[in-house]
Order: C-alpha cells, then sequence, then structure tokens
C-alpha cells in the first residue's frame, strides 16, 4: 500500500495501537532517554526498528591541531548538531479498513549515520552524502514524531553541476549538492494515519577529512541560480559532526 492508499484509507478506519494509546502520547515526553541499555526497546520488540537510548561516539572531537582552511579549522567542533533521537520510539500499528481487512505498521525507528568514507574522492564522497542527508531526514522524522512515524528518509532524486567545478569554494574541501523529497509518514494523536510526500527540496554538503557540514535550500524548479552560485556550507552551514 503506498502513501496515496494509506491516506484514503484512514478517512474511514479503525486505529488499533498493539502496544499503547498513540492518542495519550505527548510529544514532549515521547522521546524520553533510558540509559539502561544503548540499544532498547519496550517489552514489545518491534523487528526491523531500532530505539537508543544515547548516541555513541563525540560528534564534537575534532582533530586537535587542524588546518586552517579545513572545516573543523572554519568552524567550532564543540557546536557540531544534527538530529539524534533518544529512548523508545518503536512500536506496531494497525489499520482496519472499511473491508475489515487489517495492515500492519511499524514504527521506522531510528538510522545510523554513515560512516566517513575510505577515500575523500567524487564518487565515495557522493554516496556518503546521500546516506547521510536519508539518516538525516529519517531522525529528524522520529525526532519530531517518535514512535508515531513509520515512514521517513531522503529519496534522492539527482545531483545537480559537477562537484569538481564548485570545489573551489574552498581549496580542501568537497562541495556536493543534492536534490530530494523528504517524505514522511506517521500516526496522529488522534489515530489518523497520514502520508505527506512534502515538496522536493535541495542540501548542499561540505565535506572533507575534518568534518562535514550542510546547508538546505528550497528548490523552485530551477537549478541555474544554485549550481552557479552555491550557497557556502562551510560558512553559512549547519555542522553536522566533526571527524
Amino acid at each position: 500500500m503506498n502513501r496515496r492508499e494509506i491516506l484514503a484509507a484512514s478517512a474511514a478506519s479503525t486505529f488499533l495501537g498493539t502496544g499503547g494509546c498513540i492518542a495519550d502520547l505527548d510529544p514532549r515526553d515521547e522521546n524520553s532517554t533510558d540509559l539502561d541499555d544503548e540499544n532498547t526497546t519496550d517489552e514489545n520488540t518491534v523487528s526491523g526498528c531500532t530505539s537508543k537510548a544515547e548516541w555513541t561516539g563525540d560528534i564534537t572531537s575534532g582533530p586537535a591541531d587542524s588546518d586552517p582552511d579545513s572545516i573543523a579549522g572554519h568552524r567550532d567542533c564543540a557546536n557540531a548538531d544534527r538530529p539524534e533521537p533518544t529512548g523508545n520510539v518503536c512500536e506496531t500499528f494497525e489499520l482496519e479498513k472499511q473491508n475489515g481487512e487489517v495492515d500492519e505498521f511499524r514504527s521506522v525507528g531510528v538510522e545510523p549515520y554513515p560512516e566517513p568514507p575510505n577515500t575523500f574522492d567524487e564518487e565515495p564522497l557522493t554516496e556518503y552524502v546521500y546516506e547521510y542527508e536519508d539518516a538525516y531526514q529519517q531522525n529528524k522524522a522520529v525526532s519530531e514524531y517518535g514512535e508515531r512515524a513509520y515512514g521517513a528518509g531522503a529519496e534522492i532524486l539527482d545531483d545537480w553541476g559537477d562537484p569538481t567545478r564548485i570545489r573551489d569554494i574552498h581549496d580542501q574541501i568537497t562541495v556536493v549538492g543534492i536534490r530530494f523529497a523528504p517524505p514522511v509518514s506517521y500516526v496522529t494523536r488522534d489515530g489518523t494515519f497520514v502520508g505527506d510526500d512534502n515538496l522536493s527540496e535541495q542540501a548542499v554538503y561540505g565535506v572533507d577529512e575534518t568534518g562535514i557540514v550542510r546547508i538546505e535550500e528550497p528548490y523552485l524548479d530551477n537549478d541555474e541560480k544554485i549550481v552557479e552560485n552555491p550557497p557556502n556550507p562551510v560558512e553559512d552551514g549547519d555542522l553536522l559532526e566533526c571527524f
């Protein structure tokens, strides 16, 4: 069943929560932290869904003596930040349709961010950015909706331009731009299933051996401006992680 079918079915459906009542969830509490287990779920373990009590690894620890021309040299690694949902974000839901059939859905859960590539050539870096954006969008949705998110991520539509052509924004930092759709599917607190395809968006990443930065731009059906004069993620973007 695709997202639009879910939307149509939910208008006349009965919501059955197999592990709790979604209507009682408080967005401020649904991502509470349990530090007893790094990858804990509740008693009703949901297959294929990962929860985290905490994120391991320090994204704020950059190199001790960073090159001033590197990402860590331009930015303060102590300020690195990215979506990292914690707590029990896994649940199973059932959607009863008018014909009596029941479809089962599970929370999408946490998506680990990819490790930096072994080589910082154009192809592995571009693939790394694709994977990073997918994890970024999924974890962003889970941070917002908690266990009620059952579909999220980034559908990469294409990349624009040639990263080697715009690499001279900074000599040592590769700049990669992508266009993507961030579809989100979630259950509202009153039990309605919602599928939001969202509009196309663009993000520009800067990556080197010391860190990764990101700036998001609206997609206006015209790539020329952003390709010819791309935004500067190093100076103006968000620092996501130092290596």
